[in-house]
C-alpha cells in the first residue's frame, strides 16, 4: 500500500510540474508574439543582397570559375551557391510574409478598407507562394536562374512600395482630421 501511494504521489509531482512549466512557456510564448507584433517594420532585408545573389548565379560568373577551378571543387562551390539561394529565397519569403501580416494590420486598422484591395492582396500573395515554390524547386534540382529569384524579390518590393504609400496616406489623414484624406493604395 505504502508504495502504491509513493507512486501517486510521484505522478502527482510530475503532472503538476508539467501543467506549471507549460503555462510559463505559453505566458512566454504570448508575450513574444506581443512584442513581434509591435516591432513590425516596412523594410526589407533582401534588397541589400540581391545583386551578389546576381552575381552568384551569372553564367559569365560560372565560366570564368570553370576555366579556373576543377570539376570537383566546381560542383562545391555551386553546391554552396545553391545553398545560399536557398536561404536568400527563406529570407524573401519571410520578408514576405511579414509584409502581409503588416498590411493585413493596416488593412484591418483602415476605415476604408475595400474588397477589391483584399482581392488584389490575396492574388499577390498567391501569385508570390507559387513563383516561390517553383523557384525553390528549380534551385533544389540544380537548374538555377535569376528571373525567377527576380521575379521574387520584385513582387516583395512593389508590396512593400504599395504598404508605404498607404501608411503615408493613413497617418496624413490621421493628422488633418478635418479633411477627407483618401487611404486607398
Amino acid at each position: 500500500m505504502n508504495l502504491l501511494l509513493i507512486f501517486i504521489g510521484v505522478f502527482g509531482a510530475v503532472v503538476l510540474g508539467l501543467l506549471l512549466w507549460s503555462a510559463g512557456s505559453s505566458a512566454g510564448m504570448r508575450k513574444q508574439v506581443g512584442s513581434s507584433s509591435l516591432s513590425l517594420s516596412l523594410t526589407c532585408k533582401h534588397v541589400t543582397n540581391l545583386s551578389q545573389i546576381r552575381q552568384a548565379l551569372d553564367s559569365k560568373d560560372f565560366d570564368y570559375l570553370a576555366v579556373r577551378l576543377d570539376a570537383s571543387k566546381l560542383r562545391e562551390l555551386e553546391k554552396e551557391r545553391r545553398q545560399v539561394v536557398l536561404k536568400y529565397l527563406a529570407g524573401l519569403k519571410g520578408d514576405f510574409e511579414r509584409l502581409l501580416e503588416t498590411a493585413q494590420i493596416v488593412a484591418s486598422l483602415s476605415p476604408e478598407v475595400e474588397a477589391k484591395e483584399e482581392w488584389k492582396r490575396f492574388r499577390l500573395a498567391l501569385r508570390f507562394r507559387l513563383n516561390y515554390q517553383i523557384a525553390r524547386a528549380k534551385f533544389t534540382l540544380a537548374s538555377p536562374t535569376f528571373p525567377g529569384l527576380e521575379n521574387l524579390a520584385n513582387i516583395v518590393s512593389s508590396l512593400e512600395i504599395e504598404l508605404e504609400k498607404v501608411v503615408t496616406d493613413i497617418s496624413l489623414a490621421a493628422m488633418t482630421p478635418g479633411e477627407s484624406g483618401s487611404t486607398q493604395g
